[in-house]
C-alpha cells in the first residue's frame, strides 16, 4: 500500500503542477472564473463516470453535509489565495498559502488526539525547509502587506479543515461520490463570490477554454481526485504537503514551455522539499497500522 499510495500522490502532485502554468496562459480569463470552471468540469466529468460506472448516492446522509462544508471552504480557499497574490507579494501568498499542512497537523493533534512520532514531523521540517529557501529571497515582512499575508494563511487554514473532512468521510464514501459533490459545491460557491465581483464567466477564446478544460480534467480529477482517494488510507497532514512541491515541478514545466530561469535556490529547495515528501511517504503511515506512524489519545 505504501509504495502505491507514494507514486499516486507523486502523479498528483505532478497534474497540479500544471495549474500555474495553464493559468499563466489564460491572460483574459479573472482568477475567481479560472476556480469556477476548474471545478465545475471536474465535477461535470465526474457525474458522467458515476454514470458510467454505476456509482451510487452517499452511504450516510450527514456525509452529504459535510462534503457540501468541504466544497464550500475549497471555494473559500481559492478567493483567499487569489486575493493574497493582490494584496501581498507572490512569494508571501505562496509560501504562507502552503502552510495548510501545519494546520492540518494541529487540527489533527487537538481535534482527533493524535500524538505523531519524531519521523513524521522531521519529514515535514524537511519540506518546508525547501519551501522557505526557495522563497526567503523574495519574501516580506512589511505591515504594508499584512493584510494580504493574513488572506494567505487563512486560505491554508480552511483548505485543511476541508482535508481534516474529507478524511472523516472517506472513511466511508467513495471517492468519486464524494469529489463529485465537493467540487460542485466549490463551483457554486465560487459562481456567487464571481457574480458578487462582477467577473466575466463567459465569452473567453478557443484557446481560454481549452486551457478551462485541462484545467478541470488534469489538475482537478487527476491530481485532487489521487490526493482525495489516498486520504482514506494516510494521515490529511501528509497529502495536504504533498502539494508544498507544486512550485518546484512548476518551475521545472516553465523552464521548458516559457524558458524561464531556474535558480540555485530553486534547484536546492526543489530538491530539500521533495526529499521530504518522499521521507514522509515512506514512512508506514497505512491507516490499517495508523498506530506505527501516530497513535490515538
Amino acid at each position: 500500500m505504501n509504495f502505491k499510495i507514494t507514486i499516486l500522490l507523486l502523479i498528483a502532485l505532478l497534474s497540479v503542477s500544471i495549474s500555474p502554468i495553464i493559468a499563466k496562459m489564460l491572460v483574459n480569463v479573472p482568477a475567481v472564473s479560472i476556480s469556477f470552471w476548474r471545478m465545475f468540469i471536474g465535477s461535470l466529468a465526474l457525474w458522467m463516470l458515476s454514470i458510467f460506472f454505476h456509482q451510487g448516492r452517499f452511504q450516510d446522509k450527514s456525509n452529504f453535509y459535510r462534503t457540501i462544508l468541504s466544497g464550500i471552504l475549497l471555494g473559500i480557499h481559492f478567493v483567499l489565495f487569489f486575493q493574497a497574490i493582490k494584496l501581498t507579494y507572490i512569494a508571501n501568498a505562496t509560501f504562507l498559502g502552503t502552510l495548510a499542512p501545519l494546520f492540518t497537523l494541529i487540527f489533527e493533534i487537538v481535534f482527533l488526539k493524535r500524538k505523531f512520532k519524531i519521523q513524521f514531523i522531521i519529514g515535514l521540517i524537511i519540506a518546508f525547509s525547501g519551501a522557505i529557501l526557495i522563497i526567503s529571497k523574495d519574501f516580506n515582512i512589511s505591515t504594508e502587506f499584512t493584510y494580504g499575508n493574513i488572506m494567505a494563511v487563512l486560505c491554508s487554514i480552511v483548505l485543511a479543515l476541508s482535508f481534516i473532512i474529507a478524511e472523516k468521510v472517506r472513511q466511508v464514501e467513495n471517492t468519486i461520490v464524494y469529489t463529485r459533490t465537493l467540487y460542485l459545491s466549490a463551483a457554486i460557491t465560487l459562481l456567487f463570490i464571481a457574480f458578487f465581483q462582477n467577473a466575466e464567466l463567459v465569452y473567453f477564446t478557443y484557446t481560454d477554454y481549452y486551457g478551462l478544460i485541462i484545467l478541470g480534467l488534469v489538475p482537478t480529477l487527476i491530481g485532487h481526485n489521487s490526493f482525495y482517494y489516498a486520504v482514506k488510507y494516510i494521515s490529511p497532514t501528509i497529502v495536504s504537503a504533498f502539494p508544498i512541491g507544486e512550485p518546484i515541478i512548476a518551475s521545472i514545466l516553465a523552464y521548458f514551455i516559457f524558458s524561464e530561469i531556474i535558480g540555485l535556490d530553486i534547484i536546492f529547495g526543489g530538491l530539500l522539499t521533495l526529499s521530504g515528501l518522499i521521507f514522509l511517504s515512506i514512512q508506514n503511515f497505512s491507516k490499517k497500522h495508523e498506530k506505527n506512524l501516530f497513535k490515538k489519545t
